[in-house]
């Protein structure tokens, strides 16, 4: 059985038409993971919005959460960690610390290294949310056999090294 075309289908057909010497086929992956994650990123924001959150933020609460106690890490870090610009890290820290869910200073061990620490306030947001953005991931290969899903990561892993 096939699936009917879909917009990456009548994308990469278009291009065939329009620009026939030009090689669209790796947009049907391409495309395909852009719109997922698109997709995968939508719902995460619906589950924050209610807690005035964005998905960037979210995602540094989470990751400082995920590094352990003591829930510490440099901005450029996380900079590296959630890939955001250094001015988008810089926003997001200070809308973080003004709800007051991390606070900022400078590492005990080392003074002149600026650091951003998640409150307890902080912990509690993430602890609670977490399993649901993971509940979010598993709704999303609903109907997908763990073969495939096995098949998906390795090819992913792939691509992305």
């Amino acid at each position: 059985m096939t699936t009917p075309p879909d917009l990456i289908d009548n994308l990469v057909a278009d291009w065939r038409r329009e620009r026939p010497a030009s090689d669209a086929e790796a947009m049907q992956v391409v495309g395909r993971i852009i719109r997922l994650g698109r997709t995968y990123e939508q719902e995460v924001s619906q589950l924050l919005r209610p807690h005035g959150m964005s998905y960037s933020d979210f995602d540094v609460l989470a990751t400082l959460r995920r590094s352990g106690p003591p829930y510490e890490s440099a901005p450029t870090q996380l900079q590296h960690n959630v890939l955001l610009t250094s001015g988008a890290m810089t926003a997001c820290l200070r809308r973080l610390e003004s709800a007051g869910l991390i606070v900022r200073g400078t590492s005990p061990q080392d003074r002149r290294r600026l650091s951003a620490k998640l409150t307890p306030k902080g912990i509690a947001l993430v602890d609670g949310l977490i399993d649901r953005r993971f509940a979010l991931a598993r709704q999303s290969l609903a109907g997908v056999t763990a073969d495939q899903i096995a098949a998906a990561e390795g090819l992913l892993r792939g691509l992305g090294s």
